[in-house]
């Protein structure tokens, strides 16, 4: 009787935990380098993968209309700013929308993260990205250390350790 309570328990607490604790969250044997991209943010201010060269970064692809991908954004944006004293940043990349529906929905719901552009997808394609969100853990060497398909709960501590330490090349 006990045990199919418990049984019951992890059952119903599996997305919680999945959600949570990164499941999900893939490494490469043979890390790859980073894509190159050439993206504008919502001030037109252009970002490139040679702006990075030495600095590890999140990169995550995400849409408006994409339910986990606006549920992610608070806590990839308290994640952001607990990374940013590790000396990682965080990149969010709009995908397949215009900069006027990107605003739209800014007005909409409070993000303050960096937001770059990529309406026609390119991007999208040239990171493989087959689903949304879809987020890329870059180290310091300019290689995917990991690929994150799925929403996360980015800002729970142990989550945030998977971060740094892939981001630093300790994996």
């Amino acid at each position: 009787m006990i045990t199919r309570h418990i049984l019951a328990a992890a059952i119903a607490l599996f997305p919680i935990t999945a959600y949570t604790l990164g499941i999900g969250l893939r490494t490469y044997a043979d890390p790859k380098p980073a894509v190159d991209f050439y993206l504008p943010d919502l001030a037109g201010r252009i970002h490139q993968l040679s702006d990075y060269k030495g600095k590890a970064y999140l990169f995550s692809f995400w849409a408006t209309w994409c339910v986990p991908c606006v549920k992610e954004m608070p806590p990839l944006e308290r994640a952001a700013k607990i990374l940013q004293q590790d000396g990682i940043a965080v990149l969010t990349v709009n995908t397949g929308e215009t900069q006027q529906e990107v605003e739209r929905f800014l007005d909409r719901v409070a993000i303050d993260l960096p937001i770059l552009l990529d309406p026609d997808a390119k991007a999208m394609d040239a990171w493989r990205v087959l689903a949304l969100p879809t987020s890329y853990i870059v180290n310091r060497d300019g290689t995917i250390a990991a690929r994150v398909v799925g929403g996360l709960a980015w800002d729970d501590p142990f989550v945030l350790d998977q971060v740094r330490a892939l981001a630093s090349g300790l994996y």
